[in-house]
């Protein structure tokens, strides 16, 4: 257990131990989730049924209040279990249990503290997100999220419409730091925002770019004019010896609800992706500039019913993914999906796409189609 999480619990247990009994309340809430797809076609030597239960239960509140400070937390932590073909491919463990979240939070309406395990997320993309330095979700999954990261951030509030927020994460490697600035303001009802992050060569794999030392400099925004609008980008520059070539990733996307049935929600967003020869090469198919496009369909049918279709299509190479899902109701708390996912490309004479393999050994990229629950409490 790491050293904060110790200094979490410790802290916590001051409190309760010097507090008066109703200082320190807390609820307790918690997620299951179970489901298995039934993988068509899988490579051989491999299961055909991918499998996944898994259990997540926490606790948060108020620990201590005075006048206009507040301290409140979150403990929670999460147990997974998978079997199939993406466990025997090593792209998921067979048990991995950890912290979910485990953050204080020290805050008094203009300036908030927070440090621990916490998600650290912003930006206006919704499939597409350059500036998600610290997005682990997978987007194509059901009821997709992203774990939080080991770090200290702090929100300072200059007004009602404008905050400068900072933070600071363990790179792990010489006691390195990952830190960052962002400013945000709400401009003519336009959400502003610019943000610049300092990147260390990390030993933290399960961020992008991690192995890279880079200066990051974004922006994002987000309006309507009859209908959503939105972008964000970011460029990257690596230190490479004295050099420092770029990378430049940005998404333009928009959305608009038509009166069709329930409402049928249309969202398209378009993604760009491009670097000088000179920085280093991450894509598989070895391509400097890349361009995508994001398409998802959702509807309402009744109270208890809504479907959702989600596509990826990759201009380059020509290869796309579909993931369609129907979500069903069963209480306020109990939730059935059924999807599926299909992916090829339009190319015939590719099979190797960045968003489509056919290869010897299972890549998660397959069609499938499964049923998953999820209950919270």
């Amino acid at each position: 257990m790491k050293l904060w999480v110790c200094f979490l619990i410790y802290i916590l247990g001051l409190l309760k131990g010097a507090l008066p009994a109703t200082a320190l309340d807390g609820e307790f809430e918690g997620r299951f989730k179970a489901g298995t797809q039934y993988v068509i076609d899988s490579p051989d030597l491999h299961k055909d049924f991918d499998s996944e239960a898994e259990l997540r239960f926490g606790v948060l509140g108020n620990a201590w209040e005075k006048e206009e400070w507040q301290l409140d937390y979150e403990l929670s932590a999460d147990a997974k279990q998978v079997d199939g073909p993406s466990e025997q491919a090593s792209l998921r463990q067979e048990t991995d249990v950890d912290l979910f979240r485990a953050w204080l939070r020290l805050d008094n309406g203009r300036l908030t503290i927070r440090g621990g395990r916490q998600k650290i997320m912003f930006g206006s993309g919704f499939i597409f997100r350059p500036l998600g330095f610290f997005d682990t979700r997978n987007v194509t999954g059901v009821v997709p999220v992203t774990r939080g990261v080991d770090g200290l951030r702090s929100t300072f509030y200059l007004n009602d419409t404008s905050s400068i927020q900072g933070w600071i994460v363990p790179a792990k490697i010489n006691d390195r730091m990952i830190a960052g600035l962002r400013w945000e303001a709400l401009i003519s009802e336009v959400e502003s925002g610019l943000v610049a992050q300092y990147h260390p060569v990390s030993d933290q794999d399960d961020l992008p770019q991690f192995g890279q030392e880079l200066i990051q400099l974004g922006y994002h925004f987000k309006g309507e004019y009859h209908a959503g609008l939105w972008s964000e980008g970011r460029v990257d520059f690596e230190r490479v010896k004295e050099n420092y070539p770029f990378r430049f990733d940005a998404v333009v996307g928009t959305d608009y609800t038509f009166d069709i049935g329930d409402g049928l929600h249309v969202l398209l967003e378009y993604f760009l992706s491009t670097r000088e020869p000179q920085y280093t090469q991450d894509d598989a198919k070895g391509d400097r500039t890349i361009h995508q496009f994001g398409l998802l369909l959702d509807q309402p049918v009744g109270a208890d019913v809504a479907w959702q279709l989600f596509s990826l299509f990759d201009v380059r190479d020509g290869s796309f993914q579909l993931v369609p899902q129907v979500e069903y109701t069963l209480t306020s708390q109990v939730f059935l999906y059924i999807s599926g996912k299909w992916g090829g490309t339009l190319k015939t004479n590719r099979t190797a796409g960045r968003l489509f393999k056919e290869t010897v050994d299972f890549n998660g990229t397959e069609p499938n189609v499964g049923l998953t629950v999820v209950a919270y409490f």
